[in-house]
């Protein structure tokens, strides 16, 4: 006799899926008849879906192919208000996604609720969500341009609607007849299923993600800390023991470990830095500044190195008075780890520049080089942490400095991006708010024209470099 105990720690049984439904009554004799059989083809199509060996979103774009095939639509959305304004809609494989995007906009601007609660809610939120498994695939539209939209409200569901794209104005009159109440909420809970496994699947899918980002840092900081202390235990070790007589050596050994103490020192700010920024704790004394003032110090402090190396500092700048408005020790901060990283990149003889502009309420600084310049598939990588440039592993620093000096930019209501062009040089744009308050999306907008016109005068000096070396190639072939 099985153990009472033991049987409860069993587990269930393994219940498989049965075969998909298939209507086989060809005509129903009344109304009613034929809306039950409706609603049971609806039912048992929205369970073989929910069973299928399939993703959640290629669930949810099933199940809203099914509803736009159960009213004759080409396509079908779902918006919900609450908690957070979202709306998917589906789309085929390989589809553009122009079509259920506009969909989306039209339902977002028609759906629920009066004119003035939609204008002050921000733009929901858009998936497209693509059909891999079962389901209604979008037909092409019959006209180019011709789009005809019909939405309707889930009742007893918390404002959750249903729009749909169809073929013609009179499809859209038909669209309630087609799904009436009682249908539309058996499609509400079939929805209701695959939403809540597709935010299970979010959550675990970035839960992994950032387990496996805590893998790479960690593993990254080990290896950044372990290699620096290598060549410290070595130098130290050589010196305890004696086996260093010459005191020049001696002194350089000295030097070395003071240099590898530095850096590793340097590694630790950066991230218990980077941690504060994470953990949203850190300070910032938000305050209007002198653009003028902050860069110009900046570039005092570096000019030194500069004429080490034999790099040229310029600045182009805004009068004193105009401010922007941010921490100016962070400010400072982060233009002196874009200069000091210019110039380790730049070549003897080269530039670097600070210019400062106003684009309406919007503060903008560039920091300017004309070296090697940045391929285009790593400059959106060079904001990520440790990330080292291809051919850049013997140049010093911590692979932190971009990525703190962005999130500081965005932590103070700004953004940081840059422009280069490849063996021409890079301009580095810091965008803050002005004196004044400023809409986010008005300040990337100026810092995405900054960007481009920092290329564009990127590639003219590409090509004045390019034909002043031409002409100089030209008058040694004459002279020789």
């Amino acid at each position: 006799m099985t153990d009472p105990q033991a049987r409860r720690s069993m587990p269930g049984p393994e219940i498989g899926a049965p075969p998909p439904f298939s209507e086989r009554r060809v005509k129903a004799r009344r109304a009613d008849d034929q809306q039950n059989r409706r609603e049971t083809a609806l039912l048992a199509r929205s369970l073989d879906i929910l069973v299928a060996d399939l993703s959640a979103e290629a669930r949810l774009a099933a199940l809203l192919g099914l509803l736009a095939e159960t009213v004759g639509a080409r396509r079908a959305a779902v918006l919900s208000v609450a908690p957070e304004r979202r709306i998917a809609v589906a789309a085929g494989e390989d589809e553009d996604p122009a079509d259920p995007i506009a969909l989306a906009a039209w339902l977002d601007a028609r759906g629920p609720g009066s004119r003035a609660e939609r204008a002050a809610t921000a733009p929901a939120a858009i998936s497209i969500v693509r059909a891999t498994g079962p389901g209604h695939r979008p037909t092409a539209r019959a006209a180019e341009g011709a789009q005809h939209y019909a939405w309707i409200e889930i009742p007893s569901s918390g404002r959750v609607v249903l729009g749909f794209e169809l073929a013609s104005l009179g499809a859209v009159e038909g669209v309630g007849d087609r799904l009436p109440s009682q249908m539309a909420r058996h499609a509400a809970v079939a929805l209701a299923l695959v939403t809540s496994q597709m935010a299970g699947e979010d959550a675990a899918a970035n839960m992994a993600a950032r387990d496996r980002e805590r893998e790479r840092y960690v593993s990254t900081v080990a290896h950044d800390l372990r290699t620096p202390l290598t060549g410290l235990a070595g130098y130290l070790e050589l010196i305890a023991e004696g086996k260093v007589d010459d005191p020049a050596v001696r002194a350089d050994f000295m030097d070395r470990s003071r240099e590898i103490v530095d850096t590793m020192a340097e590694l630790v700010a950066d991230l218990l830095e980077m941690s504060r920024i994470e953990a949203g704790n850190l300070a910032l004394d938000l305050a209007p500044f002198s653009i003028a003032d902050v860069s110009r110090r900046v570039l005092g402090a570096l000019r030194p190195i500069g004429l080490k190396r034999e790099v040229e500092l310029h600045a182009d700048l805004p009068p004193r008075i105009r401010a922007a408005v941010g921490d100016r020790r962070r400010v400072e901060q982060i233009l002196t780890n874009l200069a000091g990283n210019a110039l380790k990149f730049t070549p003897s003889g080269g530039t670097i520049e600070i210019a400062g502009w106003f684009d309406g309420r919007v503060a903008l600084v560039a920091v300017r080089d004309d070296g090697a310049g940045i391929d285009a598939e790593d400059r959106p990588r060079i904001f990520e942490r440790f990330y080292r440039l291809p051919g850049h592993a013997r140049i010093t620093g911590t692979g932190l400095g971009l990525p703190i000096a962005r999130e500081l930019a965005r932590a103070m209501s700004g953004d940081l991006d840059v422009a280069s062009v490849k063996d021409s040089g890079s301009s580095f744009v810091l965008a803050l708010p002005g004196p004044a308050d400023v809409d986010l999306d008005i300040l990337r907008a100026s810092l995405e024209a900054a960007l481009n016109a920092e290329e564009i005068r990127l590639e003219e000096a590409a090509v004045i470099r390019a034909m002043r070396a031409a002409q100089r190639a030209g008058d040694g072939s004459e002279a020789g």
